[in-house]
C-alpha cells in the first residue's frame, strides 16, 4: 500500500462526528492556529459565504436576542404574579373579617367578579339546603348549588365532578347549561376548584365539600395546561372558611 493510499484510509477513519467530538473536547483548538481560523469558511442561511468567526458572532447574536425574549416572558409572568398575589392578598384579609355564610358567599363572588375577571360563578356544595342558613341559592353572578356526589346532574358533569386537583379546560354545552344557565353569557372555558379538606394525619384530600366553578365567556382563559397554583391556594382558602357552615362539629 503507497504512502497516499495510507493517508487516504486514515482520512475515511476520521468522520464528521470525531471531528465534532474532537472541537468540543477541545474548545481552545483554534487559539494558537489563527491562519486555520482564517481559512474556516462556513455558508450562511442566506447562501453567502462568510468566516467561523462572523458565524460565531452571528449565532451569539441570535442566542443574545433569544434570552431577551426568554428574560422578557419571565419579568411579564413576575409582573402578572404579583398582581395576583395583591389581590389575593386582599382577599384574604376581607375574608379573615367576614363569618356569616352568606356575607362569605357574596364577598368571593364579588372578588372573582371584580378582580378575577370571573364571568360566572358556581358552587356546587355537598349540603343540606335545610341546615344551611342560606336565604336564596342565587346571589347576583352567584348560583348554590346543593347536590349529593351520586346526583345524576352533579356526575354528567364528567370531569368537574371527579377531580381532587384544581383544573383549568373548556366546557361543554351540556356542562355549561348546568352550571351556569344563570351567567347571563355564554361560558366556554372554566376553572373548577374541589373544595377539599385535608386528612389530619395524612395531609391527603379526604373530606369534599363540594365544587367551586369558575367560568369565563373566553374559551382561552382558562384552557388546559393553565398553571394552577393559585387556584390550588384560593381552593384551600374559601374551603377553611366555608367547612364550619356546612359540616357538623365532629366533623370539622
Amino acid at each position: 500500500m503507497s504512502v497516499q493510499q495510507d493517508s487516504d484510509v486514515a482520512a475515511k477513519a476520521i468522520d464528521a462526528k470525531s471531528v465534532a467530538d474532537y472541537l468540543a473536547a477541545n474548545p481552545g483548538f483554534f487559539n494558537e492556529r489563527d491562519e486555520l481560523l482564517a481559512q474556516m469558511k462556513v455558508t450562511h442561511t442566506t447562501g453567502a459565504t462568510v468566516s467561523l468567526i462572523e458565524r460565531q458572532v452571528a449565532i451569539l447574536r441570535e442566542q443574545g436576542a433569544a434570552y431577551q425574549q426568554q428574560l422578557k416572558a419571565l419579568v411579564e409572568v413576575a409582573r402578572i404574579n404579583d398582581k395576583l398575589m395583591l389581590k389575593m392578598q386582599k382577599l384574604v384579609l376581607l375574608l379573615l373579617e367576614t363569618h356569616e355564610l352568606e356575607a362569605l358567599l357574596r364577598l368571593i363572588q364579588q372578588s372573582l367578579k371584580d378582580d378575577f375577571n370571573a364571568d360566572g360563578i358556581t358552587f356546587c356544595l355537598f349540603a343540606d339546603p335545610a341546615m344551611v342558613s342560606l336565604e336564596s341559592d342565587q346571589m347576583g353572578d352567584l348560583r348554590v348549588m346543593f347536590v349529593s356526589r351520586n346526583d345524576p346532574q352533579f356526575k354528567a358533569l364528567g370531569a368537574i365532578a371527579k377531580g381532587v386537583e384544581p383544573a383549568c379546560d373548556v366546557i361543554s354545552d351540556a356542562e355549561a347549561a348546568v352550571l351556569f344557565e344563570h351567567a347571563g353569557v355564554k361560558i366556554r372555558s372554566v376553572a373548577q376548584l374541589p373544595l377539599m379538606m385535608a386528612d389530619k394525619k395524612t395531609g391527603k384530600p379526604e373530606i369534599s365539600l363540594g365544587v367551586l366553578a369558575i367560568g369565563s365567556k373566553d374559551a382561552g382563559r382558562f384552557c388546559s395546561g393553565v398553571g394552577t397554583v393559585f387556584l390550588k391556594y384560593l381552593g384551600a382558602l374559601i374551603t377553611r372558611k366555608l367547612r364550619p357552615h356546612l359540616l357538623a362539629e365532629g366533623e370539622i
